[in-house]
């Protein structure tokens, strides 16, 4: 599971780059829409308004334009066609119908990004978990079987699949449209309010922020759920009828997580969010083959205080938490990591032991 995190490392970096660059180019738009016509804060509010009101021959066909040519997606480009083609747009619009529209469109590229980024890393996730769980369970049960190519049915189910509520590429367009609707607000109160262009640009990067969250919350919550449903389809090809549910030994995995960890399910019924990772956003927990005459070998944990990950015997989360962190660092401490670990203070974990 770990490497599969590691192949989202890039993806997510990629998408991040995109956003970047929106901002950018929606700041030179601004600039070239409003800021061009006055110096920064010469302005009375009621000029302010009259300005922005003042209509303006059509500037987004030529930002539309210029976007166009490298959108991927079916969708996000008859947007744009749509909005090239809008009789709304084809003659005058005011500097803020511009610079709202500018905001949209950018975003938009952004989500085509997101869209073609992380419909390769879950293809290429679910074919890679597939596999590689075939070859573990033909190495462990030391026999080679005949099993099917992954079905391009399955892969097209698991790409659409709304088992969280929607699928992917739905929630992609709706935390671009929730991030365009905050940057929208942004800029109209900053333009109204009379913030320099340089403050403006500052707070529109600021706010990119929320669509790189939702964007690693997403690609890592939906990279776990594409390869634990890879690993269980090799479960069913094996003939194999239950499953270990497996949690991360380190103080990061949530309580849902423990609550399963080392427990046994039927394949036939791994449901997503409830027996079958993930259970909750950034889940990062995964499955093993339950082979009945099959000793089950040894997991690897991760020590609370140094960060170091070793291997122990086979046992479950509450054991492996009462004996290698309460036993060994005592209560107090444990429960000290922990609250340091989730708030992101791993780096000053040795300060704990000293207060």
């Amino acid at each position: 599971m770990e490497s599969y995190h590691k192949d989202s490392n890039e993806v997510i970096h990629k998408i991040n780059a995109a956003y970047d660059e929106a901002i950018k180019e929606i700041n030179q738009d601004i600039n070239n829409i409003f800021y061009q016509f006055t110096r920064s804060g010469d302005l009375t509010l009621d000029q302010t308004k009259r300005m922005l009101n003042q209509k303006i021959p059509n500037p987004l066909i030529k930002i539309y334009k210029k976007i166009l040519p490298h959108i991927g997606n079916d969708d996000i480009k008859q947007w744009f066609i749509a909005r090239i083609n809008s009789r709304a747009y084809k003659a005058r619009m005011t500097r803020l119908e511009a610079i709202k529209e500018s905001i949209y469109a950018n975003i938009k590229r952004v989500a085509d990004v997101e869209v073609e980024q992380s419909s390769r890393l879950y293809l290429n996730n679910l074919n890679k978990s597939y596999y590689r769980n075939t070859y573990d369970i033909q190495k462990g049960i030391g026999q080679i079987y005949d099993f099917s190519p992954l079905p391009g049915s399955f892969v097209e189910e698991m790409l659409k699949s709304r088992w969280s509520g929607k699928n992917y590429s739905e929630r992609i367009w709706n935390n671009n449209e929730v991030l365009a609707a905050k940057l929208e607000e942004v800029v109209t109160s900053g333009l109204m309010s009379g913030k320099s262009s340089r403050r403006m640009a500052k707070e529109l990067e600021d706010m990119t922020m929320y669509g790189k969250f939702a964007t690693e919350r997403l690609i890592r919550t939906e990279t776990t759920y594409v390869t634990n449903q890879g690993e269980l389809e090799s479960y069913k090809a094996a003939g194999i009828e239950e499953y270990i549910f497996l949690a991360t030994l380190d103080l990061r995995t949530s309580e849902q997580c423990r609550v399963h960890d080392n427990k046994k399910y039927k394949v036939s019924e791994a449901v997503a969010g409830e027996n079958l990772p993930p259970l909750h956003p950034y889940c990062r927990s995964t499955t093993r083959a339950y082979l009945e005459d099959k000793k089950r070998g040894p997991r690897r944990a991760r020590d609370p205080l140094t960060r170091d990950t070793y291997l122990i015997d086979n046992m479950s989360y509450e054991d492996w938490y009462q004996k290698f962190v309460v036993e060994k660092y005592g209560e107090q401490n444990a429960v000290k990591f922990e609250r340091m670990i989730k708030k992101g203070g791993s780096s000053i974990m040795k300060k704990v032991l000293l207060t």
